[in-house]
Formats: C-alpha cells, sequence, structure tokens
C-alpha cells in the first residue's frame, strides 16, 4: 500500500533536471512564436482562400498550447469547424474544455508569452484597406463638377483634398475584400481587424471594464482607435447611438457614470454596445450571460438576437448553458478536453445527441416537467492537459466503452451532410440516432 502511495507521488513530481529542461524547451519555444508575431511581412503571407465561400470563419486542425513550468499545456489540440455568415454557432463544453482559449485565439488575445498558436488554420473573410506602393491606405475624395463639366477633387480652404466621410462619421478609404489567416497574421496587422471586423463581449463585465474611466470615455476610446478622422462631437453621438441600441434608458446619463454605478445587466449592455460600436461583422460572445439572474439573461439574449438582424452578422456563441445554446444557436459545436467531440445543427444536437458526453451533459440540465431526487453526474475526470492519453479523451468516463476506444484518437466521422461525431460507437456502423 505504502508503495503504490510513493508510485502516485512519484507520478506528479518534476524533478529539477526535468524542470530546467521544461524551462528550456519552454523559453526555445517561446521565443520563436514571439518572433513569428513581431514580424513584418506582406499580407500575401497570410492571404489564404476559404473551403466554402458561405463561412466567415472556418478554424482548422487549430492549436493553442500554454508552456507551463509543470509541462505543455495543450489547451486546444486539433480543433476544426466553421462559422457560416449570418448565423450563430454555439460553442458547448464543461470548464476548461477550451471553448475561451478558441475564441481569444480567433481574436489573438491568447496570454502570451506562456500562451501561442502553434500550429493549424483560422480563416477569416475581412475587408482591409487598400494600400499605396508606400504601404499607406488610399483615401476617397469627395468630387465636384467644374465650370468645363469635368469632375475634380474638392479642395477645402486650404487648398486640400477633402476625403469623403464614411456611414459611422469617420474618413473614407479603398477598401478590398480578402481571405486572412488569423493563425500566421503578425500582431501588428491583427490590429486592424481586431475591434473593427471580429469584436468580442467578455465574460464578466465588472473585470473588463475600467473602474477609473467613465463609460463615455471607454466607448469614446473604440471609435477614436478604429474610426480614423472622426470629430469629438460625433464620436460621443456615435458613442450614446449605440448605448439607446441596446436598450439603455438614460444614454446621457449611463454616457457619464462610472461601471461601479451601474448593475451587471447593465454593465453587460455596455460592453454589447463597446463591441458593435464599429459595425463587425462577427461577434464573439464569451458566456455573455454568466452571473445575471434569470430575467435578464433572457433580456440580454433577446437584445443579441435582435442585433445580430440588424448588422447583419454572425455570432460566435461560447456557454456552458444548454438552455442558452438550444434557445440562440443554429450551429452546435460540443468540445472536451481542448477537441470537437461532435457538432451539427441545433435540432442534430439536441434531438439527435450521439456521443456519450452529450448523452451526460443534456442527462445533467434540470427539467421543468421531470421530478428526479438527485442530477445526472457525468463519472470520473477531465484528463491531464499537460500528460493527454493517446486514446479517446472520454474513455475513462464513458458508460459505453468499446475495446478499440483504447486505440487511437477517434476520427470525426460525418454521419449525415449537418452532423458529425467523434466516436468509435458509430465508425463502420449503420449509425442509428437517439430520440
Amino acid at each position: 500500500m505504502a508503495d503504490n502511495k510513493t508510485q502516485d507521488k512519484k507520478k506528479h513530481y518534476i524533478s529539477r533536471s526535468e524542470s530546467r529542461q521544461i524551462a528550456k524547451e519552454n523559453s526555445k519555444a517561446i521565443s520563436f512564436y514571439e518572433k513569428q508575431k513581431k514580424r513584418k511581412v506582406k499580407p500575401e503571407e497570410y492571404t489564404t482562400e476559404m473551403k466554402d465561400d458561405k463561412n466567415i470563419v472556418e478554424f482548422e486542425d487549430l492549436h493553442t498550447y500554454f508552456f507551463s513550468d509543470a509541462g505543455t499545456v495543450k489547451a486546444v489540440n486539433g480543433v476544426t469547424f466553421s462559422i457560416p455568415a449570418g448565423s450563430t454557432v454555439g460553442v458547448v463544453g464543461e470548464s476548461g474544455c477550451g471553448k475561451s482559449v478558441t475564441s481569444l485565439s480567433l481574436m489573438q488575445l491568447v496570454q502570451a508569452p506562456s500562451g501561442q498558436i502553434v500550429k493549424g488554420s483560422i480563416r477569416f473573410k475581412a475587408d482591409l484597406f487598400k494600400r499605396d506602393a508606400k504601404g499607406k491606405k488610399i483615401p476617397v475624395y469627395e468630387t465636384e463638377i467644374d465650370e468645363n463639366g469635368e469632375e475634380k477633387v474638392k479642395l477645402n480652404e486650404k487648398g486640400k483634398p477633402i476625403i469623403k466621410k464614411n456611414e459611422l462619421g469617420g474618413n473614407l478609404y479603398e477598401m478590398e475584400s480578402r481571405v486572412v489567416d488569423i493563425a500566421k497574421m503578425p500582431t501588428e496587422a491583427m490590429r486592424s481587424i481586431r475591434g473593427r471586423e471580429i469584436a468580442m463581449i467578455f465574460q464578466e463585465p465588472m473585470t473588463s471594464l475600467n473602474p477609473v474611466f467613465t463609460i463615455g470615455n471607454q466607448l469614446d476610446e473604440v471609435g477614436k482607435l478604429h474610426i480614423e478622422g472622426i470629430s469629438k462631437q460625433r464620436v460621443k453621438e456615435r458613442s450614446i447611438e449605440m448605448l439607446k441600441l441596446v436598450g439603455i434608458a438614460d444614454p446621457e446619463g449611463v454616457y457619464k457614470k462610472y461601471p461601479h454605478e451601474l448593475s451587471g445587466g447593465m454593465r453587460q449592455r455596455v460592453m454589447i454596445a463597446i463591441a458593435l460600436l464599429c459595425n463587425p461583422k462577427l461577434i464573439v460572445a464569451d458566456e455573455p450571460t454568466t452571473a445575471l439572474d434569470v430575467t435578464i439573461q433572457a433580456q440580454i439574449l433577446d437584445l443579441l438576437r435582435d442585433i445580430k438582424g440588424k448588422i447583419n452578422g454572425s455570432i460566435m456563441l461560447i456557454t456552458h448553458d444548454l438552455g442558452v445554446v438550444a434557445e440562440m444557436a443554429d450551429f452546435v459545436v460540443v468540445m472536451y478536453a481542448g477537441k470537437v467531440i461532435e457538432m451539427g445543427t441545433a435540432e442534430d444536437i439536441f434531438d439527435h445527441p450521439m456521443h456519450p458526453y452529450t448523452i451526460g451533459l443534456q442527462k445533467s440540465k434540470p427539467t421543468v416537467d421531470s421530478q428526479v431526487d438527485e442530477l445526472y453526474c457525468i463519472p470520473g475526470f477531465v484528463p491531464n492537459p499537460i500528460n493527454m492519453p493517446d486514446y479517446c479523451y472520454f474513455r475513462d468516463r464513458c458508460e459505453k466503452c468499446l475495446e478499440k476506444c483504447a486505440g487511437e484518437y477517434p476520427k470525426l466521422i460525418k454521419v449525415s451532410d449537418t452532423h458529425s461525431v467523434s466516436c468509435y460507437l458509430y465508425d463502420g456502423a449503420e449509425v442509428k440516432k437517439n430520440g
């Protein structure tokens, strides 16, 4: 018995020489990836093509690791799924499955230097500024017809050409549609997309909003940063417009307040207003209803649904609440231990769940039409992300385990046009859907 305890301790013990080796390898890897992010390259180097033109984002074999003192944590370990334009995709799974790290990888906001995208692609259909030979943006000028009937550029009192204004009140520049690989983009290039083309609603507004600045200051900052040439007055007007859009009754009053003066629901609305200020194509909502009461949750979800229709955008909704996903999502991606284990339409996942983990998640959710003494709990624990097994990560917790589950990790099998599952229960056999 004592020998067994000693062996268990040794499993979790790192010697001094192993610790030095891990630190050396981490330093080498981090240095390499940080240099990649700081490099200066032409846009052609990270330009790519969509596999399906109907998608706005395509994740393919994405790996995002954290280089810790105990070893490499494989937080996202080969994730592949797509977000169709104009749709809501719900990403679900228990805490620590890699949902938030996937979204932070899309935003290039993984906590560096320990966190790095090490492999894979994130293809995004972006509208980028056209550049001249010197790498400067190409403005669109106002024109007028002269006395000879010819079109010429309009000049201001100082004799300089007048740049046209866009719908947000900033300078208008020539744009081009380009598919970029965010995983390969340098940080400098990503700044023209983050906040303008892709916006994120963070999980906890109280920690995301700065307590020492007013709501107006924080909204205005986004406008000044991403809308070049916008006036102070127009920035303020735009900020108040957004506060009205998210259903705040007294936008002028809230504009002058500090975050601590607002309720949780109001702060979440402010976060949504900040995300929407530049009319993004894609909104990443990372558990937007966490820590809110049920009534406010419903209001926030209704608000997101209405706004999605108004801006004709897409939403990547990250949550562990299956009720929220059932109400909001068109497509659902189920993640476990850094991998996608099932994905399909909301109907596929909720009416015909196939993976034992997905079935277990649904069983663990309380329902109003059934009476149970104790909620179902998936047995066992998630494997250690530093020493992941070679076989299916869910094998040790699965109640339907087969002999071949001890073999290599199961591939994602397509069981219908919209439904895919990573499980040996459906490998090479006729699929029988759970009803």
